[in-house]
Parts: C-alpha cells; sequence; structure tokens
C-alpha cells in the first residue's frame, strides 16, 4: 500500500463528556491507531463554567488538529439520562459539530457500538478486554478512552475497513501486556 505521507487521513472517535472527553485517532490509511488520549477538565477550577470548559477542550482538539488533520468524525450518540446531566452533554456534542463542520460526521448509538465490537450488552470492561485481544498493545487511562477507541472500531467495521470476526475474537486469550514499572521493581 503506497501511503502520501503529505496528505494522511485521519478518523477521529469521541466519547463526549464535559468532564472527560475520549478520543482515539485512527490512520486511516494504514488503518491503526495513532493516538489515544482524553481531554479532561477536572484540574480547572470547580468555579469554572461550561463556557469555560469548553473553550478549554475546544483549544486542546484544535492542538491536536494541527498534527492529525482530520478527514473523517464518529462519536456516539448522545442519551437522555438526567436532564440536567444531558443539556450539558449536548454542549459538547454542538463544540464537536462546530470544530468539524466541514467533516463528515457519523453518530453510533451505545448499544451498536457494543453490538460491532462484541454483543449489545456487552459491560464496559467486557468491550475493553474484547479490544486488547486483537489491540493489546493499546493502554487506556480511563473508561473514555476505550469507549472513543471502540467507537473507532465501530466506524471502520461498518466502512469495510477493517476485519472484524466477533466469534473468533472471542475465542482468543487476552494477552498479557508488558507492566515495565512492575519489571523494574523485581
Amino acid at each position: 500500500m503506497v501511503v502520501n505521507k503529505e496528505f494522511k487521513h485521519y478518523l477521529y472517535a469521541f466519547d463526549l463528556s464535559m468532564e472527560s472527553t475520549g478520543l482515539t485517532i485512527f490512520d486511516l490509511d494504514l488503518r491503526t491507531p495513532v493516538l489515544v488520549t482524553s481531554i479532561s477538565t477536572s484540574h480547572l477550577k470547580k468555579s469554572a463554567t461550561h463556557g469555560q470548559k469548553l473553550k478549554y477542550m475546544a483549544d486542546e482538539i484544535i492542538k491536536i488538529g494541527k498534527l492529525y488533520p482530520p478527514c473523517e468524525v464518529a462519536i456516539e450518540r448522545g442519551y437522555s439520562r438526567f436532564n440536567t446531566a444531558t443539556q450539558v452533554i449536548f454542549r459538547v456534542h454542538g463544540l464537536i459539530n462546530y470544530l468539524f463542520y466541514n467533516y463528515p460526521q457519523t453518530y453510533y448509538p451505545p448499544k451498536s457500538v457494543k453490538e460491532s465490537i462484541c454483543r449489545g450488552d456487552a459491560t464496559k470492561k467486557y468491550v475493553q478486554e474484547t479490544i486488547h485481544k486483537v489491540y493489546p498493545e493499546v493502554e487506556f487511562a480511563n473508561e473514555d478512552e476505550s469507549d472513543s477507541f471502540a467507537i473507532a472500531l465501530t466506524y471502520l467495521i461498518k466502512n469495510n475497513l477493517i476485519e472484524w470476526n466477533k466469534t473468533e475474537i472471542k475465542k482468543k486469550a487476552i494477552r498479557k501486556r508488558s507492566n515495565k514499572k512492575k519489571d523494574e521493581g523485581n
């Protein structure tokens, strides 16, 4: 496969939250993850307004966008839980819709994401374990990061960009990742 180094195609996959937005970026040419991170506003003062948190998130996403220019965006669809919390999360959706207004944006319901990876009623932990069977080298600092990774995989699977055989993956044992800190202590 020939890859144009001057213009890479990056998929941005978001698990949106006002407190910690998960973001996974895949290189669509190589079909490999290049960044798994989360943008947390927990370090801001307790008195920070939603506007200040949104501004911080926008600034961080713009910085990342300069390193990895997006061409596609996948987002977990919002859902209603508690009225106030739902309204706050939809502000983050609006921010992402605005920042990526000129790129295709695909929304996936949470159940559809789980179903693509393993099964629709799976727990977050089970989805993460399934991902680690195929991507043992990827480390997640929190559930927001693993959720965004699952959203990226859902996009790749549904667009036939990767093969994902749930039956074969289920049979695989989880490969242990080396823990350098643990190894250094022995």
